[in-house]
């Protein structure tokens, strides 16, 4: 699992964070994905963070 992802689940970083890591392509939508499918990020997460609904 990607660390963003589970710096979001746990809140130690903001989605404004992944957001940026995203851009920095520290972190895909791909593994914001599977951070959904896990239950660990809400769909509403996703896309505050991507722009896209899941």
């Amino acid at each position: 699992m990607n660390y963003w992802v589970l710096a979001l689940h746990y809140q130690w970083a903001t989605a404004d964070m992944v957001k940026q890591a995203l851009k920095y392509k520290d972190c895909s939508a791909e593994d914001l994905k599977e951070g959904v499918h896990q239950a660990l990020i809400t769909p509403d997460q996703y896309k505050a963070i991507t722009g896209e609904a899941m």
